[in-house]
């Protein structure tokens, strides 16, 4: 029963709590400080209409709970309450003094109890003095209060109270008022002397009490946050019926459960626990290293199949740490590498140069572009972030590639880019997959050509892939060396090889990352050159 009254009073004070959180915004409302503090800046229909927006405050605030009657802001520089509930009139001053005596650095809730009437009420701190101790205290800009429906709060507590003959009360300590759920004003009388006895030594807890010579048990509890004690009062007799009516039931039940409990007990350690703990010391000697281990299990039941299927994993565990062992070293040697031939001096000096002739010859928006061009590439290359990048984004660093390699080559070659196809941006591919390939067709095809030259990049759809197409007209390769080139890809390397070639490095971590549908395929361009396609499955 304890349990049930703190959470009655939990309840009552999360619900004081957020609407004192509605108070508290409420009081930085622009339209209440422009009637507190200026409102000779107001003509008569700013006035009204800053009036009429607070009393729609007020108005949200009194209707977001069943225990507020109404709300109210005092405003003495217009000598006007504003209401939730009524049209706006004077102000009431001896009301206005009692809604003003609350502490202005209190955690408490802040109730005032007042002409039968219980509020909760905020003070405008801006106009107040700091120093607390001063007996002089300046009046407020204005006042926030919410007057707290009573009758609410008795209702509730007629419903806290189940039982007959019983009763339930809050006992205000601050205000020195109580509420309660009974007109036995005899018997809430004496209650109440025993609450406010209790609480001098435990916040919380139980006691047996006598009234009118009939035994109760008293359960309360208190709230600093609210300054009140939630107590309930219940017969004795009405405590101890339930438990004199199953109490050979209850022992019976006892027995059973415990006689349950071991054979239960028994029955999961034989069949389950044992089973089990096999399994796990099996998982800790193949996580020390040991794949040397296999574990059987006489009855066909789920934990012969688990055996089973741990068996074939840790047989197929061994082929994966190769595989894994191998993915890695290929991940870091193609970043390694990458870093390593991609910022070659030779590309710097030469965008570089190009640059500084730019500026030479006051070409400042070719300029722009180009040093703005080459950082981004710089930015890409060198950034240590995931191995994986969307396919727009390897297309676009490739394409920035191209168009600083074309002010290089402007007279000598023409780079054609198709842009990436919307449906397959967000694919994620490798880093660094298209650029090494048209280094490598600038390198070996087209350096060599004077003029025309053509470097072509497309994409080409299916549905069961995305393949990008990188070709040339440079110098041609006979039949013999593009089966050559093919053929070095499927090659398998050494674990120990650590050297590895651009292309095939591309081709692996393809098929890595996107599955072995994925990959390079090598054949002769209708331009005259090499053709390569960058096959991405899908």
């Amino acid at each position: 029963m304890l349990s049930q009254v703190d959470f009655y009073k939990e309840n009552l004070e999360k619900e004081i709590q957020r609407v004192k959180l509605l108070q508290y915004y409420f009081m930085d409302d622009v339209n209440l400080q422009q009637l507190a503090f200026l409102p000779e800046s107001l003509d008569d229909y700013g006035k009204a209409q800053s009036i009429l927006q607070v009393q729609q405050h007020l108005k949200s605030i009194a209707s977001s709970s069943s225990y507020i009657i109404s709300a109210s802001a005092y405003i003495p520089s217009i000598d006007r309450v504003i209401s939730s509930s009524a049209f706006e009139s004077s102000i009431p001053y001896e009301e206005f003094n009692a809604l003003d005596v609350n502490a202005y650095n209190s955690k408490s809730a802040q109730t005032i109890y007042w002409n039968k009437r219980l509020f909760l009420s905020i003070s405008n701190l801006s106009n107040t003095p700091i120093d607390t101790q001063s007996k002089d205290k300046k009046k407020p800009a204005y006042i926030i209060a919410l007057e707290l429906n009573l009758r609410v709060l008795e209702d509730a507590l007629k419903q806290f109270n189940n039982y007959n003959d019983g009763g339930a009360l809050l006992v205000d300590h601050r205000n020195n008022f109580v509420l309660t759920s009974t007109n036995n004003a005899e018997e809430n009388s004496t209650v109440s002397e025993y609450v406010k006895t209790a609480v001098k030594t435990a916040k919380s807890g139980s006691k047996n009490i006598k009234i009118m010579d009939k035994s109760y048990w008293m359960i309360y509890t208190s709230s600093d946050y609210l300054g009140i004690t939630l107590s309930k009062f219940v017969p004795e007799s009405e405590v101890l019926k339930a438990f004199e009516k199953y109490s050979n039931w209850f022992w019976i039940f006892t027995a059973t459960a415990i006689l349950l409990i071991l054979i239960y007990s028994f029955s999961t350690y034989r069949i389950i626990y044992k089973p089990l703990s096999l399994l796990v010391k099996a998982f800790r000697k193949m996580e020390k290293g040991d794949l040397n281990i296999s574990i059987t299990h006489k009855s066909d039941n789920e934990f012969r199949y688990l055996y089973d299927a741990f068996n074939k994993m840790v047989d197929k565990f061994g082929t994966l740490i190769e595989q894994v062992y191998k993915q890695k070293i290929l991940a870091q040697n193609a970043q390694l590498k990458q870093l390593q031939t991609q910022i070659v001096p030779h590309f710097l000096y030469n965008s570089y140069f190009i640059l500084h002739r730019m500026v030479i010859d006051e070409d400042n928006d070719n300029a722009a572009r180009f040093s703005q061009q080459l950082g981004t590439y710089l930015k890409f290359i060198t950034r240590s972030g995931s191995d994986e990048v969307t396919l727009v984004s390897e297309i676009e660093h490739a394409r920035i590639y191209a168009e600083i390699l074309s002010m290089r080559f402007a007279s000598r070659m023409k780079i054609e880019f198709e842009p990436t196809p919307e449906e397959y941006s967000s694919i994620r591919v490798p880093r660094l997959i298209i650029q090494p390939i048209i280094e490598n067709a600038l390198e070996h095809s087209l350096e060599n050509k004077a003029s025309g030259g053509i470097l072509s990049i497309s994409f080409l759809k299916s549905e069961k892939a995305l393949n990008v197409v990188v070709e040339d007209n440079g110098n041609g390769l006979n039949d013999q060396e593009l089966e050559a080139l093919q053929k070095s890809l499927i090659e398998k390397d050494h674990m120990d090889e650590v050297e590895t070639t651009g292309i095939k490095n591309i081709h692996r971590r393809l098929q890595y990352s996107m599955g072995n549908d994925s990959g390079l395929l090598f054949s002769r361009s209708d331009l005259g050159g090499l053709k390569v396609t960058v096959q991405i499955a899908l």
